[in-house]
């Protein structure tokens, strides 16, 4: 019984203070927020779980819950999101694209890494979209787009790698569909280090 207790209180702290990731027993510390903040993300996380629970199946819903449950570092849970929209829609390379970052945050990169390149045979020959951003600018203009999202985050978990070959191509590609200042000099800026 006190083993039973014992691990029900470590696992109610790992809860309440950290994110247990999808790749082992690492945990990260709970992201702090301002009161206002916290109340806006929580009052956005409300409406877009409102927008799920009122169509499962609606991938729009599905990748807002995800993200919304993800600004407020509730990652593990955005995963699985992310993961029944990818079993409802699995050609849609967004879910793979979102999921892959989450896995990214949670330094799952593996797994960051094969979500990412299905999202870019998913993306080929297909029009740029995009992005609109949950957590805008100061001018509300969003930076960047689906396949600059996904070749940026693909060439970042290379990067973790330390596979800069595969990093080098994935920050090439993604300077091709990097159209604006913003995101061309986020990419270059990546590429050198890759390069270095």
């Amino acid at each position: 019984m006190r083993i039973i207790i014992l691990f029900t209180l470590l696992l109610t702290q790992m809860v309440l203070h950290g994110q247990i990731t999808f790749c082992g027993s690492t945990t990260y510390p709970s992201l702090t927020f301002s009161e206002t903040a916290r109340e806006k993300s929580e009052n956005d996380l409300a409406i877009a779980k409102a927008n799920y629970e009122t169509d499962v199946k609606n991938a729009d819903a599905i990748i807002w819950y995800g993200r919304r449950l993800a600004y407020l570092g509730r990652y593990d849970e955005a995963i699985e999101i992310f993961t029944k929209g990818i079993l409802l829609h699995p050609y849609d390379a967004r879910m793979f694209r979102h999921r892959g970052h989450r896995y990214l945050t949670t330094r799952c990169v593996d797994k960051a890494i094969a979500d990412f390149i299905k999202a870019t045979y998913l993306i080929k020959n297909q029009k740029d979209e995009v992005e609109p951003d949950g957590i805008p600018n100061a001018k509300n203009i969003p930076t960047s787009t689906l396949q600059s999202n996904i070749w940026y985050h693909l060439g970042l978990a290379y990067y973790l790698k330390k596979d800069f070959k595969n990093a080098e191509k994935a920050y090439r590609e993604c300077l091709k569909v990097s159209k604006n200042p913003d995101m061309y000099v986020a990419t270059t800026n990546w590429y050198f280090i890759t390069l270095r």
